[in-house]
């Protein structure tokens, strides 16, 4: 029979996850999913899900499939809830990177049209502060984006950037394992990544900062163990926190003429370019922005979103 203080710690262990308002969570990203036309119910099996690249149907994860997994590692989970990692975005990995990118254009130009275009605030009590868009080109995009998950230009998750990678396309990863098509994420609550010297102390572990290059945040991660369980970000699964975010909020993400940085997302690489992907909000061009840099690159304004893979 189970010790009283076993019954004990599991109960807390569970109200623990309970604060992630996982139902609520589920709830608000399915209704984006559903508007934004990225979800679709299937005619046989009447499920709603999306259409992977490879042409198979993903259903959408339900909020038990999602407990189950935050379950399979509890104690990596609480550990880093207790450093921040609160949200929870579901990403639909299956799906065409072109097709999200375009999602995530229109979003950006009905919040205009609407008025509702916003800057992201440092605080919540922060004025609103609309901002200026290129109705023309809301969201640029660089060149090695086009058709670059459904070509195999790109791979995921790689152990350097270099010929050595170690990784996979997204075909790959679909045809390995169906699960891959639906990645479920940790992230901080947190559209503005800090500056330099600016990130705080939470649960034992320092937010990663502004000013180091690609691949110093890979060796961090792979190597610190106040970041251990932490993984960089596939364009795929910022894409979706930064239209979430702008949904439920009005506000963008990674301002990096404003509070916050651009984006590395370290959790891809295009090897034929060598480059790692990036995004931003640029309010000098009026537009959003997914762009490739080197692995070496460095500048102030440019940081890193990391999260965690359940």
């Amino acid at each position: 029979m189970e010790t009283i203080e076993l019954i004990t710690e599991k109960k807390e262990q569970e109200e623990s996850l309970e604060t992630l308002r996982i139902n609520e969570q589920w709830g608000s990203q399915v209704k984006i999913l559903s508007k934004l036309d990225i979800l679709k119910t299937f005619p046989d099996s009447k499920q709603l899900g999306i259409e992977g690249i490879d042409g198979k149907e993903y259903p959408v994860p339900q909020p038990e499939e999602i407990r189950a997994r935050l379950e399979t590692n509890k104690e990596m989970v609480l550990a880093k809830m207790n450093q921040g990692f609160t949200r929870i975005v579901m990403v639909p990995f299956g799906y065409s990177l072109d097709s999200l990118s375009d999602k995530y254009k229109k979003t950006i130009l009905r919040h205009h049209k609407e008025g509702k275009l916003l800057a992201t605030k440092e605080k919540p009590t922060d004025p609103d502060e609309l901002l200026e868009l290129d109705e023309n080109e809301p969201l640029w995009r660089w060149e090695g984006y086009s058709h670059t998950d459904t070509e195999g230009k790109i791979v995921y998750f790689p152990e350097e950037f270099s010929d050595r990678h170690g990784e996979r396309t997204k075909k790959e990863l679909l045809a390995s394992d169906s699960l891959n098509a639906w990645q479920i994420l940790l992230l901080e609550d947190m559209p503005n990544i800090p500056r330099e010297g600016k990130g705080q102390e939470i649960g034992g572990r320092h937010q990663l900062e502004s000013n180091k290059t690609p691949t110093e945040y890979l060796r961090l991660l792979q190597t610190e163990p106040e970041y251990k369980g932490e993984f960089g970000l596939t364009p795929e699964a910022d894409l979706m926190y930064a239209i979430t975010y702008l949904e439920e909020t009005n506000q963008v993400t990674n301002d990096y003429n404003g509070k916050g940085s651009l984006s590395f997302q370290i959790g891809a690489y295009f090897p034929s370019s060598g480059r790692v992907p990036g995004s931003c909000w640029a309010r000098c061009r009026r537009r959003a922005g997914l762009n490739g840099s080197s692995p070496s690159y460095r500048n102030s304004n440019f940081g890193v979103r990391v999260g965690v893979r359940v």
